[in-house]
């Protein structure tokens, strides 16, 4: 079992049991709840941050060159005030590692808000963002940042929750690098999660570790980058596919052909998507526990978050 640094997350505050809806009521949302125990949160409500409080008359969000933020029973234009509290917001935050935001919400939106021609929400333009949301993607564009209505997609959650966890261990390990090896080791726990996302990635951040005699911090900083940048891609089921096949090659040794036969053809399957992933993982992690072949059971591709989150996807 692997043990798990808690990511810091920013999470909208109604997603955190506050009861600061427009209506005063919480949103019960499984994952969220359950993400609280296993995270660091820092919650936020843009909309109560910035005066509107609970209960609030309806906001919306309409286009005029760019998204503007309106209150229609009012004719209150809200669009400045919820930008300098974005950037004085975002701006204060220690270092963190992913947000989770309230769906549809015209501040928080990540997907699922509607947005209007006009201020007073006569004409639907399209769905789109909230304005705080915007402002998280740009600021942390390399940060994972969802909101719980996509997160119901299992494989949109699992590289949510893959990087998430990821990127705070990188945080993590790498404040505390102080030799060439350490990283080395951080690098290696990582090859095969990395190699699912970005083999050009993997390949490029190999040769900087081999070549990071000369200035280390230069090299964790670049090392980072470049993490961060691998892991932003979700993986293709090819890619999957793949990985699947190079970790079961340290296995094919000790098991018959037979074995081999069936490994194979269930991970066509998965390329096919009649199998799920973690069918194929659990299956490498059996055999890697009963070979004793430490360096795949050490790999974070076959636990990259914890079980129970897991367990949460599955159930899903």
């Amino acid at each position: 079992m692997r043990s798990f640094v808690k990511p810091v997350l920013v999470i909208s505050a109604c997603l955190d049991l506050q009861p600061v809806r427009y209506n005063g009521q919480v949103v019960k949302d499984e994952l969220a709840i359950k993400l609280r125990e296993y995270c660091q949160t820092i919650a936020v409500c843009p909309e109560v941050s910035i005066g509107l409080g609970v209960p609030r008359d309806r906001v919306i969000v309409y286009m005029d060159k760019e998204p503007r933020l309106f209150q229609p029973s009012t004719g209150r234009d809200i669009t400045q005030e919820m930008l300098s509290f974005s950037e004085s917001f975002l701006s204060s935050l220690p270092e963190v590692d992913g947000f989770l935001l309230k769906s549809k919400s015209p501040s928080c939106g990540i997907s699922g808000t509607l947005v209007y021609k006009d201020p007073y929400a006569k004409e639907f333009y399209k769905r789109g963002k909230g304005l705080f949301a915007l402002r998280v993607l740009e600021k942390f564009e390399l940060l994972p940042v969802e909101d719980e209505g996509r997160l119901k997609n299992p494989e949109i959650r699992d590289h949510f929750l893959t990087r998430l966890f990821a990127i705070a261990h990188l945080r993590s390990a790498l404040s505390r690098v102080d030799s060439v090896m350490q990283l080395m080791e951080f690098h290696r726990q990582y090859k095969y999660l990395l190699m699912a996302h970005s083999q050009v990635k993997l390949k490029e951040m190999g040769r900087l570790v081999a070549n990071s005699k000369g200035n280390l911090r230069e090299s964790v900083k670049m090392y980072s980058l470049l993490f961060m940048q691998a892991l932003k891609r979700r993986p293709s089921r090819k890619q999957h596919a793949n990985v699947l096949l190079h970790m079961f090659g340290h296995l094919s040794r000790h098991i018959n052909q037979k074995e081999r036969s069936h490994f194979v053809s269930l991970v066509e399957k998965f390329k096919q998507g009649r199998r799920d992933l973690y069918i194929l993982t659990d299956i490498i992690k059996s055999f890697a526990y009963r070979f004793e072949e430490s360096y795949l059971l050490e790999q974070a591709y076959l636990e990259p978050y914890p079980e129970e989150l897991k367990d949460a996807i599955i159930n899903n």
